[in-house]
């Protein structure tokens, strides 16, 4: 913690602090006064750290709002009324305090006052080995077997419930008691009672969903109208059998797909066109099996939206062979490049890596990043822009009123109209386009005249017309 001084010490200025993962050996050794610091998030690793150095810290920070601690602690750092006296004066408190407790209940009675409840509304929950402020620090994923802590201050049980996000269906649900409002991620572990999952969670919040188990196309239907924010998929279970499934629909709000089957045939290219006809609008793609390799570059080819592909997997590599891994890797990444390369309207930017453990466990991964090729339109190319403007403001000009309707076909798409757009747009045209321009100007100048004197009301629409051409 000396560098804590030299870092407060050189920014006096300094109102936001996050330290992670420091080591809390000598705590006497913060001396300088962190006059200006509003919000301090401290992680701290080592030795446990009592009330008393907690309390010594806190008189260094006299302008604290907000505070986030994470750390080991003695016995004494379970006391709420000491929390109390040291953070009267903070706006937001928040902590996680692994400790072993035996009298978990007298624990959770201390953060029962006024104070915690009513004052701040700082609410906390107690297992054996810890003690965590809530929802701060609660679960973020459930199960079909998920109950709210036994022990904790909180008065209302949905408070747990607000703050699940990721829900695993992993059986059939026994009861409904609560109810799940905030689900980013569904995971589909277990196909029995799907039609159950509305009455215990808000199927509308959902966007990412996680099939690990064969399902009927009925329910995989039912499911889709329930969740219209869904954007992402994550196969887990047979693809091939998936796509079989779902062969009759288009998944058009799918944007991000991954697939983690290693049973993929890289040979099967009818999997390859049933899977570009079913996620149309795919942008990233992330595949966990080397074998598709080389028909990556059909689905990129395929998929027009596709932007990111990621390719990755784990194997077991022998000690003898730590290059193993690093050079089926380069292969893969050869193969796929010199696939792409015929590509005519894509074009590769790629990164891969591969690391290990010390269980000898290895992960290969690619990134693919693709650029589409947009080809310039005519226009585009030898219009200039002026131009491109005024011509579109006459034909906004002649298509105000009937009779000006009547000129835009000799105007525009007459010989005389065509060969005058044509002088002024062809790149070898723009050489001999003032004589052709003259003119026909000439010529359309003397009917729009006669029209004027027919029409005065209309002489100015036409004055502008006649100007630019």
């Amino acid at each position: 913690m000396v560098e804590l001084n030299a870092i407060c010490s050189s920014t006096v200025q300094l109102q936001c602090l996050v330290v992670k993962h420091a080591s809390w050996n000598n705590p006497e050794e913060i001396t300088l006064p962190l006059l200006y610091i509003k919000r301090l998030v401290l992680h701290l690793k080592g030795e446990s750290v009592s009330i008393r150095e907690m309390n010594q810290l806190m008189l260094n920070l006299p302008d604290l709002q907000h505070l986030e601690l994470v750390t080991k602690g003695l016995l004494d750092m379970t006391d709420g009324q000491s929390w109390e006296k040291m953070t009267r004066s903070l706006l937001t408190f928040n902590f996680k305090i692994s400790v072993c407790m035996d009298w978990i209940e007298d624990i959770v009675e201390s953060f029962r006052t006024p104070f915690w409840l009513e004052e701040k509304r700082w609410f906390v929950a107690c297992t054996w080995d810890s003690l965590y402020s809530v929802p701060y620090f609660s679960d973020v994923c459930a199960n079909t077997y998920f109950r709210p802590p036994l022990y904790s201050s909180v008065t209302d049980e949905a408070l747990f419930c607000d703050h699940i996000n990721h829900f695993i269906l992993n059986e059939s649900p026994k009861q409904t008691r609560y109810y799940f409002r905030h689900i980013k991620k569904l995971e589909i572990a277990s196909s029995e009672s799907l039609e159950m999952l509305s009455v215990f969670i808000d199927m509308s919040s959902i966007e990412c969903l996680a099939v690990s188990t064969l399902i009927e196309l009925s329910k995989i239907q039912w499911m889709l109208q329930l969740m219209p924010r869904l954007k992402k998929l994550s196969i887990n279970t047979q693809v091939s059998y998936f796509l079989q499934k779902t062969h009759n629909i288009r998944l058009e709000c799918i944007e991000n797909l991954e697939i983690n089957d290693s049973l993929l045939n890289n040979n099967d290219y009818y999997a390859v066109e049933r899977l570009c006809r079913t996620f149309p609008r795919v942008e990233n793609l992330c595949i966990s099996s080397l074998q598709w390799t080389g028909l990556i570059p059909r689905v990129i080819e395929r998929l027009k939206n596709l932007s990111n592909v990621t390719i990755y997997f784990k194997k077991l590599a022998s000690p003898q062979q730590p290059n193993q891994l690093q050079e089926i890797g380069t292969r893969y990444i050869q193969t796929i490049v010199g696939e792409a390369r015929h590509l005519k309207h894509a074009t590769y930017s790629y990164r891969h890596y591969w690391s290990s453990d010390e269980n000898q466990t290895s992960w290969f991964c690619c990134h693919c990043w693709i650029q589409r090729k947009v080809p310039e339109a005519f226009y585009q190319k030898h219009w200039p822009l002026q131009r491109g403007y005024n011509y579109y403001r006459i034909d906004h000009f002649l298509q105000r009123n009937f009779f000006l309707k009547l000129l835009r076909p000799f105007v525009f798409q007459s010989s005389l109209g065509f060969s005058v757009c044509y002088a002024m747009l062809s790149p070898f045209g723009r050489w001999y386009a003032p004589l052709i321009q003259f003119v026909c100007s000439a010529a359309i100048r003397n009917v729009l005249r006669r029209i004027g004197q027919l029409q005065p009301k209309w002489n100015l629409g036409l004055c502008i017309y006649m100007q630019y051409i």
